[in-house]
């Protein structure tokens, strides 16, 4: 699971507006997600065991989402191209945390609107398996597409990089 360190880092960037807006974090994996983007202030978070490519495709449901937020299983190739085509289809923003690869594969481009696609790198994103100790990643990124950000590509430091740098 994604480390409570590592939504604040990206709530950051989404900005205050972001915590009103009714959020869906369709991988379901203990739970404790939700639980840090409601810490973090986010008050209208729908993180439930479902199944994701069922509910992508239920305009009902997808009337109460106006974000798509989450670190979704990125197990094969395959399974990143399913995942980004169905978020697609949607045409609702989302933000998804995958492998920076992802901005060059030909499918991401064949099947997203690059007009409207931005990117957060952070230097590292912080997992833990559950009751495990929080895990540095690298080379991942906020994949976001149509969520009108400042810029096209923004870089966050993490809490190690400002220590180093006191």
């Amino acid at each position: 699971q994604t480390a409570r360190r590592s939504w604040a880092a990206i709530a950051e960037v989404l900005g205050p507006a972001a915590r009103e807006k009714r959020i869906w974090m369709p991988f379901y994996y203990d739970g404790a997600c939700a639980e840090h983007l409601r810490e973090l202030g986010f008050t209208r978070v729908h993180h439930k065991r479902e199944d994701f490519f069922v509910q992508v495709r239920n305009p009902k449901f997808l009337k109460k989402v106006d974000l798509i937020l989450d670190n979704p299983p990125y197990t094969s190739p395959e399974m990143k191209e399913a995942v980004l085509r169905a978020l697609a289809s949607t045409g609702k923003p989302f933000v998804m945390l995958l492998p920076i690869s992802v901005l060059h594969v030909g499918f991401a481009r064949e099947v997203l609107d690059t007009d409207k696609l931005q990117a957060v790198v952070p230097r590292r994103v912080y997992v833990r398996k559950t009751g495990g100790e929080e895990v540095p990643f690298k080379y991942l990124c906020w994949l976001c597409c149509g969520v009108r950000l400042k810029r096209d590509l923004i870089l966050i430091d993490d809490d190690d990089d400002a220590a180093a740098a006191d």
